[in-house]
């Protein structure tokens, strides 16, 4: 193991612990089942962050680190989802202040694409939240406020070339999860599906498949 990987698996490591703990913080009594969630969803951020380093090397460093912190909040963010049918707003803070101290790391070292790429993620987060209001507009229980700020948190942190493989893939996600829970029957066409847990699948998917 490289130095750069054991320099990311640290931060990977922090980012699930912190994850973990705002979701005892959410669902406050915690079951066997939830933990043992958390521990699966902490080994497959770890070992994404593995795959990223040794699939794509040619990713920066703080590049992966988006991506990291990113599905850090997402496994979190779609279990409290699943559960209660809402976005806790610890987690779309969190995503603010990962993207906030990341940025002062970037000023630093990466100042000449700097511009560039905070273009890219507020456009990216622009357009998403653009497009989720439009949804919520047009569609009843399509989407909401809760997956409105989670899809601004994914924006900054995938910026325009990340977003789109995410969105497509979350929305079969999407469609898959509520064909499945229609033919076993336990929703029906007029109740209201969770979005979380897609877009966190539709997300991990992504960037297993292109690094994005």
């Amino acid at each position: 193991m490289d130095w750069e990987t054991g320099a990311l698996l640290m931060p990977a490591a922090v980012l699930c612990a912190v994850s973990c703990y705002v979701l005892k913080k959410e669902c406050k009594k915690m079951k066997t089942g939830d933990w043992i969630y958390c521990a699966v969803m902490c080994i497959l951020v770890l070992a994404t962050t593995l795959f990223l380093q040794y699939l794509y090397r040619e990713n920066a460093f703080l590049f992966q680190l988006k991506r990291i912190c990113l599905l850090s909040l997402l496994w979190g963010a779609a279990y409290v989802d699943y559960k209660e049918y809402r976005i806790p707003n610890r987690y779309i803070l969190l995503g603010l202040l990962y993207r906030g101290i990341l940025l002062i790391f970037e000023f630093f070292t990466e100042q000449a694409n700097l511009k560039v790429t905070l273009l890219s993620e507020i456009i990216a987060a622009a357009a998403l939240l653009l497009a989720a209001g439009l949804c919520r507009l047009c569609i009843k229980n399509a989407v909401g406020m809760g997956d409105m700020k989670l899809f601004v948190i994914m924006g900054l942190l995938l910026g325009l070339n990340g977003i789109w493989s995410a969105v497509f893939l979350s929305l079969i996600a999407s469609f898959v999860i509520a064909v499945y829970l229609l033919l076993r029957k336990k929703k029906s066409r007029k109740d209201s599906i969770p979005f979380g847990p897609a877009i966190a699948v539709g997300t991990f998917m992504s960037v297993w498949l292109t690094g994005m």
